[in-house]
């Protein structure tokens, strides 16, 4: 039996709101993969206008500087 089977035989136990439950999920499952299916065939050009700015809210910050340790010094 394969997978669909097996999940087509537990769908058809679920009640009515279970069997809304699980299309509600997979609604959002098939969304997220259609997405990344997108982006994955997108040309890097129309991606990066898509993505820039996306930080502007959390930009990235460098943190200070630590001392440097002292060495011995070169002979």
């Amino acid at each position: 039996m394969t997978t669909y089977e097996e999940a087509v035989n537990v769908a058809d136990r679920l009640t009515l709101a279970e069997k809304a439950r699980l299309i509600e999920h997979l609604s959002a499952a098939m969304q997220n993969d259609l997405e990344a299916e997108a982006f994955i065939r997108m040309p890097w050009e129309e991606f990066i206008e898509r993505t820039a700015g996306s930080l502007a809210d959390n930009p990235i910050e460098r943190p200070l500087q630590l001392p440097l340790e002292e060495r011995e010094p070169l002979e």
